[in-house]
C-alpha cells in the first residue's frame, strides 16, 4: 500500500530521520568512498525484503521511537563536521521530503557532492534535480512483493533518466528468474547504466550473490555492485 506523498507532520525547515551517521558507500557506482549518511523516515513502499523497516513498518516500531525531527540547519552543521565530500540522502524514501533535501543540498554544496538513493517512484522537483550530483535509483522487481503498478512509475522513471546523472540499481534474489524481469524493464523504460546486486544481509550471502551474477550480467552488459558494508561490518 502507498503513503500519501506529503506528509502531514513535516514542519518547515526540518527533516524527520531514521538515523544519521558517518561511514562509506557500500553499494552502487561510488561504493568505497567516505561519506555521511542520512537516512529519512517514512517509505511509500512494503518490500519485502526491507533492510530497514524500522522508518515505516508501524506494526513493528512506534514511529516516536525509532525517528526524529530534525532541523536542516543542524543537519547542515552536523555535515560540515564530518569533513566529508559525499553526502548520501537515503531512506526509507527520501523523497517523500523533497523540500527538507533541496535545503540540506544547498547547504553542504559545495564542500560535498549528493547522492539521493530512491526507489524511483516520485519525480523529483527542478530544484532538486540542479542540486544532486548523483541519483541511484532502485525500482522495485515482482521479487519485493508489490505489484507493477505500485513500484513501477513510469512518469518518475523517465524524469529522473533525463537528469543525465543517474543508475539504475536492482535487487537481485534469484537471477535465473529477476535478470529477465530486468531486461524487461531496461528495454522498456531505456533505463542505462544498469547496476545488479545481491539481497543479503550476511557476508555468505552476498558473496554467493554476486559469484551467482558475475557470469550473467557481464554477459547483459550490466554492472554489479556489491554490499560493501555487509561484508566488511560496517554500518
Amino acid at each position: 500500500m502507498n503513503a500519501p506523498a506529503a506528509l502531514p507532520e513535516l514542519v518547515e525547515g526540518s527533516a524527520i530521520l531514521t538515523e544519521k551517521f558517518e561511514s562509506f558507500q557500500g553499494e552502487g557506482p561510488w561504493t568505497g568512498q567516505r561519506c555521511a549518511f542520512v537516512r529519512f523516515s517514512r517509505c511509500n513502499f512494503r518490500c519485502g525484503f526491507c533492510d530497514t523497516p524500522e522508518s515505516w513498518d508501524w506494526s513493528r516500531y512506534h514511529p516516536t521511537e525509532v525517528s526524529e525531527r530534525v532541523p536542516v540547519t543542524d543537519l547542515v552543521s552536523w555535515v560540515g563536521e564530518r569533513a566529508v565530500d559525499l553526502v548520501v540522502l537515503t531512506g526509507g524514501e527520501p523523497m517523500l521530503q523533497q523540500p527538507a533535501m533541496a535545503a540540506l543540498a544547498r547547504g553542504v554544496k559545495p564542500a560535498a557532492r549528493v547522492q539521493v538513493e530512491t526507489n524511483g517512484s516520485m519525480p523529483p522537483t527542478p530544484e532538486l534535480v540542479s542540486l544532486v550530483d548523483l541519483w541511484v535509483v532502485s525500482p522495485k522487481l515482482a521479487n519485493s512483493g508489490m505489484p507493477y503498478a505500485t513500484r513501477i512509475k513510469p512518469r518518475a522513471l523517465t524524469a529522473l533518466a533525463e537528469t543525465g546523472r543517474v543508475a539504475f540499481k536492482f535487487v537481485v534474489t534469484d537471477p535465473d528468474r529477476d535478470l529477465d524481469e530486468i531486461a524487461q524493464l531496461v528495454e522498456e523504460y531505456q533505463l542505462d547504466p544498469v547496476w545488479v546486486m545481491p539481497e543479503g544481509t550476511t557476508r555468505e550471502k552476498v558473496l554467493a550473490g554476486m559469484d551467482a551474477l558475475y557470469a550473467p550480467a557481464t554477459a547483459r552488459g550490466w554492472n554489479i555492485s556489491t554490499r560493501l558494508h555487509i561484508l566488511t561490518g560496517a554500518r
